[in-house]
């Protein structure tokens, strides 16, 4: 379970804050798939980086199961972060001095888990990128590059996978591919899925779709976000 309670974040100027979001409520079950959709600049992204303990809220609780996150030190939630979460970006964020294997398996390496190559096999077979392994990112168009940062993100079998706006890269045709193969690839690991998009036609592929606008979560789909 991800919780959030009272949830509130601002941007701070000198002396002055201008709130983001306040008082946010979420509970998401494991294994969800949950879509969330906004304006850009009303902080969507902000609310996956303080799901992911990148920084710290203003207000409120974070959870994941009975570990409030939010009131761990930095280097606990880096270690937490890297266990249970998979984040994939809308710019990849691959190591261009790393090939796809090197790439795929920093999570485990992070982690101290050894190198699972069965599982990086059936991931890279799933994706496409097979043929790709030893390749350098800078050999890769943007659609292998997302499926190489989907891997990574999935490689250590996370409990959620948070993803900001992956497809943004994309063209119309990769973007839908990715986004298949994203959606396939967590419901056969298991692992939840916080979708950040200003995309509303991936409303059907999840079991949640939810708006913040005006600083509110707001439920299009599925159960009340409380």
């Amino acid at each position: 379970m991800l919780t959030l309670r009272n949830l509130s974040k601002g941007f701070h100027n000198g002396g002055e804050t201008s709130p983001l979001f306040e008082g946010l409520d979420l509970s998401l079950g494991a294994g969800e798939t949950c879509l969330l959709l906004g304006q850009s600049g009303c902080g969507k992204s902000t609310l996956l980086n303080l799901i992911a303990g990148l920084i710290p809220p203003d207000e409120g609780e974070i959870w994941l199961g009975e570990t409030r996150l939010d009131r761990q030190s930095q280097d606990e939630r880096a270690r937490l972060r890297g266990r249970h979460f998979g984040i994939v970006y809308q710019d990849f964020n691959l190591l261009p001095t790393l090939t796809v294997e090197e790439n795929c398996c920093l999570p485990l390496e992070i982690n101290g888990l050894p190198r699972d190559l069965a599982t990086l096999d059936a991931l890279l077979e799933r994706l496409g990128i097979a043929d790709k392994r030893h390749a350098w990112p800078e050999q890769l168009s943007g659609g292998q590059r997302q499926r190489v940062a989907l891997a990574r993100a999935l490689i250590h079998r996370p409990q959620w996978l948070l993803a900001d706006e992956p497809t943004g890269s994309l063209d119309e045709h990769n973007a839908a591919q990715v986004m298949a193969l994203m959606m396939a690839a967590v419901r056969e690991t298991g692992a939840g899925l916080l979708l950040v998009s200003h995309n509303p036609s991936y409303s059907a592929l999840a079991d949640r779709v939810l708006r913040l606008e005006g600083g509110q979560l707001v439920t299009l789909k599925g159960p009340a976000h409380g």
